[in-house]
């Protein structure tokens, strides 16, 4: 494949193209990196597009700075050029959590892992950011078993307990949906982890958690009550 460059970076190869983004793994200043790059959209106004784009690439490195100065293990940011919407940031050589707990289940390793996660999950809020899509596809694990939290393109800096629950919430819903036999175990020393951050707090945390649960429970018995009724 031809190489490009972009920004002094020459890409390596491909890795990824989501809904919102192209994601190239490149090689930035005689390192490993990740180039992630915002795709627009045809389906909105340009002028809107350019914009949104624009202040999305901003959040974003503004999210993934502030939780490096918070003691929060996420990529380092080596360049961003918001006009050309793009990220380059530190490549994390590992796995990701996903994988690790369908091969070890809920060993001791992947306790540690979830229990260092909670902690980080906990100076991300305590810091006013929530990450918005905290699940164990945006966890990789490093050689050293860090557990390194990626894809900040839905955070924000907010102070609101609820954007905070709704993270907690994600990622108990992710181990309800890939890790159902685990889902007890590593929940509890993922909340174990964010408690010995965040202290009393937690508690408000995980009533909040309960809310929306119960709220989405109760859309889902209206929406089923809906299609038997007509």
């Amino acid at each position: 494949m031809e190489s490009r460059r972009c920004a002094g970076a020459m890409e390596i190869e491909p890795r990824f193209k989501g809904a919102e983004a192209y994601l190239y793994l490149v090689e930035f200043a005689g390192m490993k990196a990740l180039a992630k790059k915002r795709i627009a959209k045809e389906y909105r106004h340009r002028v809107l597009d350019e914009r949104l784009r624009y202040e999305r690439t901003v959040e974003e490195a503004r999210t993934m700075l502030a939780a490096l100065e918070a003691g929060v293990t996420v990529p380092s940011v080596l360049y961003v050029d918001p006009n050309e919407k793009l990220i380059i940031i530190e490549y994390i050589e590992g796995v990701v959590f996903r994988e690790l707990i369908e091969v070890e289940g809920c060993s001791e390793r992947v306790r540690k892992i979830a229990r260092r996660l909670g902690e980080n999950v906990a100076k991300l809020h305590l810091a006013g950011i929530a990450h918005g899509d905290v699940t164990t596809s945006n966890v990789i694990v490093s050689s050293n078993d860090t557990p390194f939290i990626i894809d900040f393109g839905l955070a924000k800096k907010t102070r609101d307990i609820k954007e905070h629950a709704v993270d907690v919430h994600l990622f108990l819903r992710s181990l309800e949906s890939t890790h159902p036999e685990h889902r007890d175990c590593i929940y509890q020393v993922f909340i174990d982890g964010y408690r010995s951050v965040a202290g009393d707090y937690t508690d408000k945390i995980l009533a909040k958690v309960n809310e929306i649960r119960l709220m989405g429970r109760y859309v889902e018995a209206r929406r089923q009550r809906t299609i038997w009724s007509m």
